[in-house]
């Protein structure tokens, strides 16, 4: 029950000084029923800018929510980088996953963590949905394999290994996260957080005053407003009292406050 608000703003990808106040600005809010998911109001925001006649952008970070192996594709066709903390595999108990294996889904390559490459190699397609996706087999090498127990399960007489098509494309930025490269990056997206959190404990995104989903939004959309005029005062008194230090500075005088 409810409703949910999905905020975007611009990043720059630049070192503040000391004391300065942000550069982004809020671009997009949408608001939607709190039953839809977030890729629903994904899809939804990227109209949001387009009709204020903005351009889409040429990367976008984003929460983990929105990282898919599906979407990187589709953003990687379009042009455009998809950043954020990709989902982690889940948890097997000391089993092996399919992050422990070598695999090549786009050349249908497969090695199990003991070396032994797979002997088939089938595509599935699903019915219902028309998913793709790929099983590798490992037949007469499991038999006498030392690592046999961790990962074939008990009256099993060799592992199967179902992927999706799309698995590199989630696999690369799992692996990539873990690089300082990559950390340092994320830090631009760690600042959408402070505008979620402002526009929460500032200006009442957390609860909705009226019923109906388009006053949800207009009361959204005020909030939001309110939130990006305070930012532009910041930026603006900042930027006097950064003019009048210098001009102070050059004149061997103190800045009156």
């Amino acid at each position: 029950m409810g409703y949910k608000g999905q905020v975007a703003e611009t990043v720059g990808e630049v070192t503040l000084a000391p004391g300065e106040p942000t550069r982004n600005f809020i671009v997009g809010i949408v608001t939607h029923p709190a039953c839809q998911s977030d890729e629903a109001g994904a899809v939804l925001m990227e109209d949001e800018p387009a009709a204020m006649g903005l351009e889409k952008p040429p990367g976008q970070y984003v929460d983990g929510a929105y990282i898919a192996a599906q979407k990187l594709v589709e953003a990687q066709a379009a042009g455009r980088e998809l950043s954020g903390p990709a989902p982690a595999a889940m948890p097997r108990d000391g089993r092996f996953g399919p992050e422990d294996f070598q695999l090549q889904v786009e050349a249908r390559q497969a090695r199990c963590p003991a070396g032994n490459a797979h002997t088939q190699c089938r595509r599935l397609v699903a019915t219902a949905t028309g998913k793709v996706s790929y099983r590798f087999e490992f037949g007469a090498p499991c038999q006498a394999c030392p690592l046999r127990d961790r990962w074939v399960g008990q009256g099993q007489r060799h592992r199967t290994l179902v992927v999706g098509e799309h698995y590199t494309a989630l696999q690369t930025p799992r692996q990539e996260q873990a690089t300082p490269a990559c950390q340092a990056r994320m830090k631009h997206r760690n600042a959408m957080a402070g505008a979620q959190s402002e526009l929460v404990r500032a200006h009442g995104l957390r609860r909705a005053r009226y019923r109906g989903l388009a006053r949800v939004k207009l009361q959204n959309y005020f909030g939001g407003a309110a939130g990006q005029v305070k930012r532009w005062l910041r930026r603006e008194a900042w930027q006097l009292r950064s003019a009048a230090a210098i001009l102070a500075a050059q004149l061997g005088t103190a800045p009156s406050h």
